[in-house]
């Protein structure tokens, strides 16, 4: 009866099945198992789990005619139409947030399994969605329309709304278009769908899965894109397994099975395999290599490596138990860029004297392989030549030799603990303990299968685990996993706690797929074992949707955004300024309310109680800050508030008053995590300063810092390529917007003047794309021009000085070049005998500063430069002098930062595609060869006759004289090195016989045989094409957002020595630096201090240097000098050894000269550097001091004892030292002491 009503209620749970004890992988779908069993899991004591298995619903409700009529509902409720209904918009327009909302659901909805398989399935369902992407393409674009025509009539509020829904609508449409009916079309290319009938569910879930994984990668590649791989693994049951040989078998494809297990090193095309069980495991690998080639590349050659291979494509229309996969795109930190450095790497490709790795594949593994392990790594392995040579004494093997990167060794050492016994979970932890450095890594193993492994510690990397509703998606950056999901966790890996054995740093997420998803499949540790307890306020949203992201059709990223920026600054500046007709008047409007500048502050700007406005920031953004203080400063012209733009590190590390109750502090970031910029802000708030910041990122680190935020265009305004550019115009204009209502809240600006400013910002968009327009002829002075000078220069007058310093960035950044930024004024006495090309920012100065600029022009041409000058529509002076002259429209000189730097970064951008082209050129001459090389050893020919063979000494010669073109050219004198442009015409003329090989060895190091004519061609042209190759959205090892950076930290210097001081009301302020360098190290040697005298010095001179009647006082004294009498108490004339002390300024350590006590003098300054107090310590020494403490405490006195004793022929060893006792080591002379040491030794 009992066991009938469990049955019962089991299958209204959907439950087919009940076990105990059995494997998951071993169960039909929709089983409950209690106690589960996993053999690959070497565990000891027992454990209960509940176990789901997700099961396919066939049958459910696909919620597209829901969709439809919901959609149809809110397209009858546009703004003309609410509007003649006198309907609040609020709650109507668009059928209000509600259900937008529910629009919003349905259509993430339909990205589920199975309703995308229902959708993929049915064309009719296809032209459906299609159908609703146009409904809400036409209806946005009628409301855009709208709001366009409308803009002076509504109201702020109203305008914002619309903004708002209307993105809603645009997020809804691009996710039915692109994340679901586009990734139709690449699924379908991807599983060749084309050439079978059938479509059985579990296919169309694993092909899903792959090109999610391949859309991701493609978004990070902007990382870093000189290789790239990816591992499916897959787990089949015997029968099934079965069913795939014999389709091998049929298609005679059972031989390349085969052989491509045999491959010990996990290169393209590379196959693992395993029974254990009951169970097979497969793991598919494919890798690309390729130091040169464009975004895109690596992933389309990935995807084609897998629609294209016939054995994975039969494999995954069998049904499988289980299947995750990992993947990677790098930029080479360690090792070569080759295949076999790309991750993910494994744990074979080890050699030694014994057949370690025969045995493996389906036959069983090798008693060396426990089982397959595949790894990624972000960061480094700082000990990574440690653990390898460890590995190779331990073992006695040793890693291949075309293996160099040091992601290797993570595998191998969660193996290591694996031989140990120990459960492949506390391998996995125990191995990443060992390992140094800031990483992020990531594990797949047939050990485990269903599960991935991630770990995360230190700064500069990250991990985020998208929590899906089909599937965990981990990724390095928020946009690796956004098309699956909003909701994610975060590891921190960063934050350090208080752990089962002391302090502990580091996290690891175990992800399982037998679970329900969201927080029930994720296990997290801490790196010392001790539980991460996750709860759902863990859970993290993003606003960011693939639209942000995508990079469209832009060759760039780069390309992409600099062509948005008119757009992300109107956006920047909607529903935040207006012009309104009152009373026949044009009245401003600054629409910023308390969530950017508080009633606080409001309260203190308008009864003028802020003195200092300081905006401060890093990098772009700190240029960025300084063109809005330049604007603060127009506007607040006529009034003493200071206004400035250090550096944020500047500010934090020497501007800080310990009071800041008057001060203002404008934080500019664009992405909210800059640790200079969080750090400066935490310290100004904690001495009291008013904060703002204005960021790019919502929901940013700094945003939950600060009193109020001005966020730039919509708060989700991404930029993907490293080299930013429309965050550093927005900020400006936001900074301007902000420092109009300041001025207004302080009084300083009237009606007219504020309407004027808001006109002049209106139209910096329309100047904006005036300027994108010409792009071709500014690509035609950089083509021309760029890859010419070996030496480059940015130059700018007044504001246009803040100019010069961005586009001086972005050169830096894009062109990997030093470029100096300096004043136009100044550049004709720093550097002209360089003959540098010259990048003149002249465009918005006024007419007086343009005539000078015009003259400097004509002296840097006179020089040999190559002045490239920005001037304002019209101004034709420039002509005679320069080489390429591009007209921008001309701008208010306190807005010319926006226009010049909008001209220089799309010039750097298309200077970095010249620069790219001649490598280019390189490249593909060398590849010519390389396939030379190749097909004449297809045909049997060896290098030998290669290299003396016509055919091929032609070729070379034809690059040779192509190459020599260029070089006459100048082609090459920018990121080509003398050296390097000679090394290649010496190769090319050994390659092509014009030079014996008699002189090979003597230029290049090596003997001239043609294996290393070759080998040293391919290396060094290798070398000078990655050296010259410009990526442009990604920069070498440096990630996107910057959360490293000096932190600067309140010292609190502590010990003894500062203690005892302060208690005497002296801090390490009134202290030289050198002074307290000294006292920290004597600390490390003194023991007690036993008494304490306290001096007071008078009558120094203007100097602050002892005269004739300088005085010294005695103020108190302590502990063991109470008992002393000193002179002074008789005589205070500054005299003898304390008149030393006071004239050099320096700590004296010795011994008093009545008593023979231990002292130690210390003077102290009141303030400046005039000295006004004199600490005299009676001192005890520790017993038993280390030799490098001695060493430290000793300081210059050190060389000096060891410089006598080596004048006496003796070879110093520091051991000498410790033949003193501390209190003559540290009270006599040197001099004694060495001639102590001379004749303790020679005795």
């Amino acid at each position: 009866m009992i066991i009938g009503a469990i049955k019962t209620l089991l299958v209204k749970g959907g439950i087919t099945g009940l076990y105990f004890g059995r494997s998951l992988h071993s169960v039909p779908e929709g089983s409950l198992v209690f106690f589960p069993y996993e053999a690959a899991v070497l565990s000891c004591g027992i454990t209960a789990i509940v176990s789901f298995k997700k099961r396919h619903q066939q049958n459910g409700n696909l919620p597209l005619g829901e969709l439809e009529r919901k959609v149809e509902k809110i397209s009858q409720q546009t703004w003309e139409r609410i509007e003649q209904k006198g309907l609040a918009p609020r709650e109507y327009y668009l059928g209000g947030e509600k259900l937008l909302r529910e629009i919003k659901e349905l259509s993430d909805s339909l990205k589920s399994q199975d309703a995308f398989y229902k959708v993929f399935c049915s064309k009719d369902y296809q032209g459906r969605l299609k159908a609703v992407c146009r409904k809400l393409e036409s209806l946005i674009e009628g409301e855009q329309d709208i709001r366009y025509r409308e803009r002076r009539r509504l109201t702020a509020e109203d305008y914002k709304l619309i903004g708002r829904r209307l993105a809603d609508l645009r997020d809804i449409r691009w996710s039915l278009n692109y994340d679901i009916l586009r990734n139709i079309d690449k699924i379908d290319a991807l599983g060749r769908l084309d050439k079978y009938d059938n479509l059985p569910w579990w296919t169309l879930k694993s092909l899903k899965e792959i090109n999610l994984v391949f859309n991701n990668i493609d978004r990070l590649e902007v990382r870093g894109r000189d290789s790239a791989g990816i591992s499916i693994l897959f787990v089949l049951d015997e029968a099934d397994f079965a069913r795939f040989k014999e389709k091998l078998q049929a298609e005679s494809l059972l031989e390349e099975f085969k052989a491509r297990q045999k491959e010990n090193v996990l290169v393209n095309r590379s196959l693992r395999a395993s029974r254990r069980d009951g169970r097979v495991s497969l793991v598919f690998t494919y890798k690309v290599a390729a130091e040169v080639g464009s975004l895109g590349d690596n992933v389309q050659f990935l995807r084609n490596q897998v629609t294209n291979d016939t054995i994975f494509q039969h494999l995954i229309r069998i049904p499988h138990l289980s299947q995750t996969t990992l993947a990677h795109t790098r930029w080479a930190s360690v090792g070569e860029i080759s295949e076999p450095n790309s991750h993910p790497v494994d744990n074979l490709g080890v050699v030694a004297g014994s057949s370690d790795n025969e045995g493996q594949g389906l036959s069983g593994y090798s008693s060396s392989n426990p089982g397959f392990i595949f790894a990624c790594l972000n960061g480094d392995i700082d000990n990574y030549q440690e653990l390898k040579r460890q590995y190779e004494r331990e073992t006695g093997r040793s890693i291949a030799p075309e293996i160099s990167t040091d992601t290797k060794i993570i595998p191998l050492q969660i193996e290591k603990y694996l031989k140990k016994n120990q459960p492949i979970e506390e391998s996995f932890r125990l191995a990443v303990n060992d390992f140094k450095g800031s990483h992020a890594i990531a594990v797949q193993t047939d050990l485990a299968p269903g599960k991935v492994f991630l770990a995360q510690k230190g700064s500069g990397q990250a991990m985020f685990i998208g929590l899906g509703q089909d599937s965990y998606v981990s990724a390095s950056e928020i946009y690796g996993f956004v098309e699956d999901s909003s909701r994610y966790i975060k590891i921190d890996g960063e934050r350090t706690v208080e752990g089962a054995s002391g302090r502990t740093q580091g996290q690891i997420f175990l992800l399982d797929q037998d679970s329900a998803g969201s927080l029930e499949g994720i296990t997290a540790m801490y790196y010392d074992g001790t539980p991460v307890n996750l709860s759902e306020k863990d859970i993290k949203e993003t606003k960011i949707t693939t639209r942000d992201i995508d990079r469209q059709n832009y060759p760039h990223y780069f390309l992409k955004e600099i062509s948005e920026s008119p757009r992300s600054v109107e956006q920047t500046m909607e529903d935040r300024i207006a012009i309104v007709e009152k009373n026949g008047k044009r009245c401003p409007q600054i629409l910023l309310d308390a969530s950017v500048i508080p009633a606080r502050l409001e309260l203190a700007l308008r009864q003028n109680r802020i003195r200092k406005i300081f905006f401060i920031g890093q990098g772009t953004a700190g240029v960025a800050a300084a063109g809005c203080a330049e604007l603060l400063k127009y506007y607040l012209r006529g009034t003493n508030t200071h206004v400035a733009a250090p550096k944020a590190s500047e500010y934090s590390g020497f501007m800080l008053d310990d009071s800041l109750e008057d001060t203002l502090v404008v934080a500019i970031t664009q992405s909210g995590t800059t640790t200079d910029t969080n750090r400066a802000v935490d310290m100004a708030r904690k001495r009291g300063a008013y904060t703002l910041a204005i960021v790019n990122r919502r929901d940013s680190d700094i945003t939950f810092k600060v009193d109020g935020v001005f966020y730039t265009s919509t708060g989700r305004d991404i930029e993907m390529s490293v080299a930013s550019t429309k965050a550093y115009y927005c900020q400006i204009v936001a900074g301007s917007i902000l420092s109009l209502k300041l001025a207004q809240l302080m009084g300083s600006l009237n009606d007219e003047l504020v309407v004027a400013e808001i006109e002049h910002l209106w139209r910096l968009p329309s100047c904006m794309k005036k300027v994108l327009k010409k792009q071709k002829e500014i690509m035609r002075s950089a083509e021309e021009f760029a890859v010419t000078k070996k030496y480059w220069a940015v130059v700018g007058s007044g504001p246009n000085k803040i100019s010069a310093d961005e586009i001086r960035i972005k050169l830096s950044e894009l062109c990997y070049k030093t470029i100096s930024s300096d004043v136009v004024e100044d550049k004709k006495h720093i550097d002209l005998s360089s003959e540098p090309l010259i990048f003149i920012c002249a465009a918005g100065n006024r007419e007086d500063v343009v005539s000078d600029i015009v003259k400097d022009t004509a002296i840097f041409k006179a020089h040999q430069a190559v002045p490239i000058v920005v001037a304002a529509e019209g101004e034709h002076r420039f002509d005679p002098y320069a080489d390429a002259v591009i007209h921008v429209p001309e701008v208010k000189e306190r807005f010319a930062p926006i226009i010049n730097t909008l001209t220089g970064h799309l010039w750097g951008y298309y200077a970095a595609l010249a620069i790219n082209e001649e490598s280019q050129f390189l490249y593909h001459s060398r590849e010519q060869i390389n396939k030379h090389v190749l097909a004449a050893m297809d045909r049997g020919q060896d290098i030998y006759e290669i290299v003396l063979d016509d055919g091929f000494r032609e070729k070379t010669a034809r690059f040779y004289r192509a190459f020599k073109e260029k070089v006459k050219k100048n082609r090459y004198t920018t990121a080509m090195t003398t050296r390097d442009a000679s090394d290649i015409t010496l190769l090319l003329k050994y390659l092509s016989g014009r030079l014996p090989v008699s002189d090979f060895e003597f230029d290049f190091g090596v003997k001239g045989t043609a294996p290393n004519l070759l080998r040293v061609f391919f290396e060094r042209t290798g070398k000078i094409i990655n050296e010259m190759a410009r990526p442009i959205d990604a920069i070498k090892h440096q990630a996107k957002t910057v959360t490293v950076g000096t932190t600067r930290i309140s010292e609190k210097v502590g010990g003894l020595l500062f203690e005892t001081l302060e208690r005497h009301g002296f801090d390490k302020n009134q202290l030289t630096t050198s002074n307290v360098l000294v006292l920290r190290r004597l600390q490390e040697v003194i023991a007690e201090i036993k008494g304490t005298t306290l001096y007071r010095i008078g009558n120094l001179s203007f100097l602050g240097e002892p005269v004739e009647n300088s005085t010294i006082h005695l103020i108190k004294k302590e502990g063991s000098s109470t008992k002393l009498v000193s002179r002074v108490e008789t005589d205070n004339r500054l005299r003898g050894t304390k008149r030393i002390i006071i004239k050099n300024g320096n700590v004296f350590i010795g011994k008093g000269k009545r008593d023979n006590r231990n002292i130690l003098a210390i003077p102290v300054m009141s303030t400046g550097t005039r000295i006004d107090h004199l600490v005299l310590f009676n001192i005890g020494f520790k017993k038993e001091v280390g030799l490098k403490k001695k060493v430290d405490a000793l300081g210059g006195k050190y060389d000096h004892i060891r410089n006598l004793v080596e004048e006496t022929s003796l070879a110093w060893k520091d051991e000498y030292l410790n033949l003193l006792e501390m209190e003559d080591l540290f009270g006599v002379s040197a001099e004694k002491i060495a001639e102590a040491i001379v004749s303790q030794v020679k005795q």
